[in-house]
């Protein structure tokens, strides 16, 4: 993990936790010291970590009992899934690949 953005690397992979299902709407996330000791990591980065995602709201806080993952999940995966594909899209048209170029590399990857 990049020293400077690691609460950015752990924030994507608890998102991937959540957005694969692991952990479904208004469940209670693991606590700050779970984080901390699964990722080997100070309390700070995983706090960081969390208040990124809740600025994205992706989770929220619960009291003082820590964070839980917001409602309507499935459509902010939707939505972050769109705008991958757009920015796909936008990078694959930079390099001059045509839609069926892109659909066919796609196809041969899955």
């Amino acid at each position: 993990m990049n020293g400077k953005c690691k609460y950015r690397d752990i924030a994507c992979m608890i998102q991937s936790d959540i957005f694969s299902g692991k952990f479904k709407e208004n469940m209670m996330l693991p606590s700050i010291r779970e984080y901390a000791d699964k990722y080997s990591v100070a309390t700070n980065t995983i706090s960081q970590a969390l208040h990124f995602l809740r600025d994205c709201n992706i989770i929220y806080s619960y009291r003082t009992k820590g964070y839980c993952v917001a409602e309507n999940i499935e459509e902010k995966r939707e939505i972050l899934a769109n705008e991958l594909i757009k920015n796909l899209i936008t990078d694959i048209q930079r390099i001059g690949l045509t839609p069926h170029e892109l659909l066919k590399l796609i196809t041969d990857m899955i």
